[in-house]
């Protein structure tokens, strides 16, 4: 079927007026007419109804302009994976991040990215994992890489794990349960806890870690998907910051900020990963840095 014959069909049915369509498409109104007639005679089926009055769109017409629209749009992509390919440089990423990959292991790997490409187009949403998953489901992302501990059985999305986040509770260093060996763990409950925002099972983990009342929640004082904003507030105030290891791995190594012990210490983790779309293809680009992604990881990994 020619694609060419489908989007002219297209564009009739937007303007629903011959001489109108004829000049979006480049081409006499008799050549638009004659393309149209072809069409209905390969499909065997009337799709616009011609009157004195102007044209108008037929039932059938409606459903071979929804699924023309759909056909043409692949076609795009297929020819847009092709150039990728045949181009490596060239070209757009659109992806997500959440937070806590967002300010560990995607910097350097962005860093490298635009040296060794730097006619790439990349475009990166930092935002929590549901927000994240909105915009997948929209396709506006091609993927997203954030902590998957939520994300729940869907069979319209495949998520491949790849990596823990370890953590626990930090402080500044001048805060007054710095160096203390915690006897009471819910004594961090007398200061502000902050965060990043939390899977509900980690709260529910929390929750029975800390030996809480069933009417008590584990709650944050404050709660940001901005991990240099928290820390902010954690090297100024008397707040307890609970993040993972890479995120604050700068502030311990340079003595601004130290871990709280405490008995029986819980073991609290982000679950990274990789979420797509089920059964779509990513772009060469988007492959790459993916593999990237992981090539990073793993070396650092390797490292520690």
């Amino acid at each position: 079927m020619d694609l060419r014959k489908l989007r002219h069909a297209v564009v009739l049915s937007e303007e629903l007026n011959f001489a109108r369509a004829a000049q979006r498409v480049n081409l006499t109104q008799s050549a638009l007419s004659r393309s149209i007639q072809s069409l209905e005679e390969e499909l065997d089926g009337k799709l616009f109804d011609r009157t004195l009055h102007g044209v108008s769109i037929t039932p059938i017409g409606l459903q071979v302009v929804k699924r023309a629209k759909e056909l043409l749009t692949d076609a795009n992509n297929l020819r847009h994976e092709v150039t990728l390919m045949q181009n490596h440089e060239m070209g757009d990423i659109h992806f997500g991040v959440g937070p806590l990959p967002g300010a560990t292991f995607l910097p350097p790997v962005l860093a490298q990215l635009l040296n060794d490409y730097p006619k790439l187009r990349t475009e990166v949403n930092i935002n929590n994992w549901n927000a994240l998953l909105q915009q997948l489901h929209d396709e506006q992302l091609e993927f997203f890489i954030a902590d998957v501990h939520n994300l729940t059985e869907d069979k319209r999305i495949t998520v491949q794990r790849f990596s823990r986040q370890y953590g626990g509770f930090f402080c500044r260093h001048e805060h007054p349960l710095a160096g203390k060996a915690l006897r009471n763990k819910q004594d961090i409950f007398e200061f502000p806890l902050v965060s990043v925002r939390l899977p509900d099972n980690v709260k529910i983990e929390l929750h029975h870690y800390f030996e809480l009342v069933p009417e008590q929640k584990f709650e944050l004082s404050l709660t940001c998907d901005n991990p240099a904003l928290l820390h902010y507030v954690c090297l100024h105030s008397d707040s307890i910051l609970l993040s993972t290891y890479p995120v604050v791995k700068a502030e311990i190594e340079r003595g601004a900020m130290c871990e709280l012990k405490m008995q029986d210490q819980i073991e609290v983790y982000a679950e990274m990963g990789i979420v797509t779309l089920a059964g779509r293809s990513l772009s060469p680009s988007a492959s790459w840095l993916i593999d990237k992604i992981r090539q990073y990881i793993e070396k650092r990994d390797g490292n520690l």
